[in-house]
């Protein structure tokens, strides 16, 4: 047994689900791509079987691929590192695209060389299990004298310098008979499923502006993306080109846990899973050994389109995540041609993957993890690792030893470092004890409200900050600053739908707040239909969850999604609801000129309230740990 000494404990409850992996892989079809994540574009393919295998393929045409590929974040010098998986995620793919084909192009918006030296290195894979080194000194300074160097390109430019190399990449490809292969690194927009390229983290690229730049082209496209809600693309009907996405267009993506010893995610579980099936096949294109057993295979066959993905979806949950059943990867085939290969799809050949992924540095899994943590996704973990680690757990707490808060009550204040001899705000009493002690009593409370998803995106690093500061660890005052604000605004969006619930003059759904409701099951519970009627008239009317201001993070979207709850289970007709919704958004619409009257007449008013008028669209009550179940929108006459 391990001496718990060099661990670090949780008190998480096990979340895996065996029979819901079961279920997952027993899905799963060879030949029906609606099985693993497929759509199909026509009704009439839906009862076809495509092949396993296609057994003439031609030969290897690297050199007639054109890469593009984006990474869209423009954040990650920000102290809190919650984008630094994209960074992982992109350069993963460079190692082992970069300089195979002939024309390439690779886009950013970051100082890499700044990033590179405040962090040391980038890794990516499950911080449990050994990682690969993708960014340090060494491959940043390769790189540099590469064919196919990363090229800076500044952020308010990326998206219209993306899409403009999108429609001319596309143009000469249809003229030279080319692939062309798109990699979008970024955040999603749950709204119109956009995909964040720069400008400050508020431009999308939004599936009509790609389907606009390639629009009268006749080109093979492929897109691979690991953003949120990006399944949106491969469900899009008017759009016609291969997808691989990370996520359907209602779930976030996932990516792995914060390490303790880096202070951020090693990559998205997605690119891990197609990494690993890209890099474990052999230079005659077999497929993986361990899952193929027929003799009749040959160098001269290689998987389908169809396969491939199905392969990537079954290695997602066999060999990547226990929990992958949580994903909703999703898959597309231009013209629904999924007995292509993959050579033909994207004109790179699978053999070539292996041998560059392999020569990357390894880097040690993070000690201080235990294997058998019930986070760790792992599906190897065993059974003796789980039993050693609850002992070891026990003993921890036996001996007074810190044990990890997973969603409750904390340290109202961090330890060392943490704590500068700088003043802060007045509004946290001048120090920055004052300050820890908010965002502790508002976190808290925030990670029990059943809010967001600890390993996406969107959430995963104000979650692993918040729960950091929660026990105790050393962190920079700056970051604590960001969690602040971003908290704040996310359980003032909570209290804002309770408040709507009442103007509205509905019952609160299960007759629970916000913050104590799960919306996790509304799609389950109400339906994909009724679910996409109530948000589409939520998003429609922008006044009543207005997006978060530059420095208030992600968008958060359980407000929303609690107010659809309420307005199905208020089971009111269609008409109705419609009437409901229109006059709140017309109340609102109406407190907001007059709100802007205020802030006209009165030249005193704080930098703060401006800023989150501006944000809000409306004012917003004071926060404090007192008054966190009232936060919401400052409505005259609905106090």
């Amino acid at each position: 047994m391990s001496s718990s000494s060099q661990y670090t404990f949780n008190d998480a409850e096990d979340a895996n689900d065996a029979g819901a992996l079961r279920k997952a892989l027993s899905l799963l079809k060879v030949g029906l791509p609606e099985t693993f994540g497929g759509r199909l574009r026509n009704e009439d393919n839906k009862a076809r079987e495509y092949n396993q295998f296609s057994l003439h393929t031609p030969p290897d045409i690297t050199e007639r691929t054109r890469i593009i590929a984006v990474l869209g974040v423009t954040k990650e010098p920000a102290p809190s590192g919650k984008d630094g998986w994209f960074v992982s995620d992109f350069f993963a793919f460079w190692n082992i695209f970069q300089g195979m084909t002939e024309k390439q192009t690779w886009y950013h918006c970051l100082d890499i060389d700044s990033l590179v030296a405040k962090h040391t290195r980038y890794l990516h894979g499950n911080p449990y299990k050994q990682r690969k080194v993708v960014l340090d000194e060494k491959i940043l300074a390769e790189s540099k004298q590469s064919k196919h160097p990363p090229e800076h390109i500044q952020a308010d430019k990326l998206k219209l310098k993306t899409k403009n190399m999108i429609t001319a990449a596309c143009k000469d490809a249809e003229t030279g008979n080319e692939n062309v292969l798109v990699l979008l690194f970024g955040h999603g927009d749950r709204n119109n499923h956009g995909i964040v390229l720069g400008g400050g983290g508020r431009e999308t690229l939004k599936i009509a502006e790609f389907k606009s730049a390639t629009k009268g082209l006749h080109t093979n496209i492929t897109l691979i993306t690991t953003s949120c809600y990006s399944g949106g693309w491969t469900c899009n009907p008017q759009l016609n080109l291969s997808t691989m996405t990370a996520a359907g267009n209602k779930n976030v993506s996932l990516s792995w846990r914060f390490s303790g010893s880096t202070g951020r995610a090693c990559g998205s579980m997605f690119t891990t899973a197609l990494v690993q099936k890209l890099t474990k096949v052999g230079a005659t294109d077999k497929t993986l050994g361990d899952e193929v057993e027929d003799e009749d295979i040959t160098e001269h066959q290689e998987e389908t389109y169809a396969e491939f993905t199905r392969s990537v979806h079954e290695h997602l949950l066999k060999g990547v995540d226990r929990r992958g059943y949580e994903h909703q990867l999703s898959f597309g085939a231009q013209d629904d041609a999924w007995t292509m290969c993959w050579r033909e799809r994207t004109g790179i050949p699978l053999g070539q993957f292996k041998e560059r992924w392999d020569n990357l540095d390894d880097w040690e899994k993070d000690l201080t993890l235990h294997p058998g943590d019930p986070m760790n996704r792992d599906p190897s973990v065993t059974e003796e690792q789980l039993a050693d680690y609850l002992q070891l757990r026990a003993d921890a707490k036996a001996k007074g030893e810190q044990i990890a808060s997973s969603a409750g009550v904390g340290m109202d204040a961090a330890t060392g470092s943490v704590l500068g001899k700088r003043k802060t705000s007045a509004l946290y009493g001048g120090t920055d004890r004052g300050l820890l002690g908010i965002v502790s009593s508002i976190g808290a409370e925030y990670l029990s409200s059943h809010a967001g998803v600890d390993d996406s995106g969107d959430d995963g690093g104000l979650h692993s900050t918040l729960r950091w500061i929660l026990d105790g660890r050393e962190i920079d005052i700056d970051r604590v600053e960001g969690a602040h604000k971003e908290v704040e605004y996310r359980m003032t969006q909570m209290s804002t739908a309770d408040r709507y619930v009442r103007m509205m003059d509905i019952s609160s759904p299960k007759g629970q707040l916000c913050c104590e409701y799960d919306t996790k099951q509304n799609s389950k519970e109400i339906g994909e239909e009724q679910t996409s009627f109530l948000e589409r008239l939520i998003f429609d009317r922008e006044i009543l969850f207005p997006p978060p201001f530059e420095d208030q993070g992600r968008p958060f979207y359980k407000g929303m999604e609690y107010l659809t709850a309420a307005l199905h289970h208020a089971d009111i007709p269609r008409d109705v609801i419609v009437k409901k919704i229109d006059d709140l958004a017309a109340t609102l619409d109406q407190t907001l000129e007059q709100e802007k009257e205020v802030v006209k007449q009165d030249p005193e008013v704080s930098s703060k309230r401006r800023r989150l008028f501006h944000s809000f669209g409306v004012a917003l009550e004071s926060i404090s740990p007192k008054k966190r179940r009232s936060r919401g929108l400052s409505l005259t006459g609905n106090a």
